[in-house]
């Protein structure tokens, strides 16, 4: 019984060492500048405009638009 609460103990530590050293802090990344969110708004519009039908192209619309309002919030913001 002990063993097993052993071994499951050091799976989980493994498993948490290995997530911790493979990640990056949030702060480690840097902002996107205003003409890198104007550069990806630009090419999610075409992508917008290459779906099929008018709903999805206007949904994928408004997904460019949130995606760019997130990028510019966060190159003003810094983070």
């Amino acid at each position: 019984m002990a063993s097993k609460l052993f071994v499951r103990r050091a799976i989980i530590a493994a498993v948490a060492a290995i997530t911790l050293a493979g990640s990056r802090p949030v702060w480690a990344q840097s902002p996107p500048t205003a003409d890198q969110c104007m550069n990806q708004l630009s090419n999610c519009y075409y992508w917008a405009a290459l779906q099929s039908g008018f709903w999805n192209i206007w949904a994928s619309g408004i997904d460019c638009e949130l995606a760019a309002a997130d990028c510019i919030r966060r190159a003003v913001m810094g983070y």
